[in-house]
Order: structure tokens, then sequence, then C-alpha cells
């Protein structure tokens, strides 16, 4: 998968995240958006609004990197990835019943 190059560093688009992992379409991003507030601008993720990127963002949507539908672009660095992960698994284990002792008859 040929990441992305912004400000320096190596990132991968929501599309590309989805695509790595097998997910469904808007998989990455939902993860994103619960993370987000945890996740550092500039560091762990890069966000581009519309009117300051449009050509970049254009370029990216005929390459197929990131999705046709997108309008901003978030794009992950290794470090925002790795920490939306570690974010994502935390959540999923807190979000996990606990298991129910065997009933004693």
């Amino acid at each position: 998968m040929q990441p992305i190059r912004f400000a320096d560093t190596d990132t991968l688009s929501l599309r590309q995240l989805d695509e790595l992992n097998h997910a469904p379409k808007g998989t990455a991003f939902r993860v994103f958006r619960r993370c987000e507030v945890q996740l550092e601008e500039g560091k762990d993720f890069f966000y581009l609004a519309a009117d300051q990127h449009k050509a970049l963002i254009e370029a990216l949507k005929a390459s197929g990197q990131i999705y046709a539908t997108t309008v901003n672009l978030v794009l992950l660095s290794q470090s925002g990835y790795q920490r939306m992960t570690e974010l994502n698994r935390a959540d999923q284990a807190s979000q996990t019943p606990p298991a129910t002792p065997p009933s004693v008859d």
C-alpha cells in the first residue's frame, strides 16, 4: 500500500485503513471519530479542509487512495494509527460484558 506523503510524514487515508484491515467502508472513520479527542492533530493525524487542499484531495480521489465521496480529508500517521488501534481495543475490551459465573444447582 502506497503511503500518502504529507507534511514530511508518511500517512494513510481512512480508505486505506479500511482496506488494510479488510473492513467495510466507514469503519476507520467511525473508530477515528471515537478516538479523535485523544489524538494530536499535526502528529497523529492531519485534517485537510476541502477549501484549502482541493487539488490534493482531487488527485487522491483520482488515484483511488481516498473515497470518491471524501470532502474534507483525514490522514493518519503511523503513530496515530497505532494509538487509534490501542484506544479502540481498550474501548472494545471495556464494553465486553463480564463472564457469567456458572450457576450452582
